[in-house]
């Protein structure tokens, strides 16, 4: 299993820019994105939508398709059909 590289640049890019080690970077990203997911579990679509995409996405590895919806997973947005 390897990390997506584009991910680890910006994580690396992140850093540089707010000077601040990767590992803070990367524990608010992992803090925001649990958030997301939270918000995300309590809309059965979004739920839905999100195990699509972690299986499509993370799991299969293919290509992210929308990554605004996937970003209002955890809004209060609806999910663009």
């Amino acid at each position: 299993m390897t990390i997506d590289a584009q991910l680890v640049l910006a994580v690396k890019f992140l850093a540089i820019i707010l000077k601040v080690p990767r590992y803070v970077i990367t524990e608010h990203l992992l803090q925001v994105g649990s958030y997301h997911i939270v918000q995300a579990l309590e809309d059965p679509e979004k739920r839905q939508e999100l195990e699509k995409h972690l299986i499509e996405v993370h799991l299969l590895g293919s290509e992210l398709q929308d990554d605004e919806n996937i970003l209002r997973l955890g809004g209060n947005k609806p999910i663009a059909g």
